[in-house]
């Protein structure tokens, strides 16, 4: 009895995990598949210590969301 070594040409059933590489032509929907991620954006760069806190406490944001 011989081993068989999966490759590109081989023509039977795989009923096994299957591993991925450039010539394989299955369709992959797993979650190596990512759209780009959408820029952080922080609300509280323009604020300067001694403002007003912008959540409304009439506290300096030093006081307030600034610790």
């Amino acid at each position: 009895m011989h081993t068989h070594v999966h490759g590109p040409d081989c023509d039977h059933d795989h009923d096994h995990d299957h591993v991925h590489g450039p010539d394989c032509d299955h369709d992959h929907d797993h979650h190596h598949h990512h759209r780009p991620a959408a820029p952080v954006h922080n609300p509280l760069r323009n604020v300067g210590r001694n403002d007003p806190c912008p959540c409304g406490s009439a506290l300096k944001f030093k006081k307030c969301h600034g610790k």
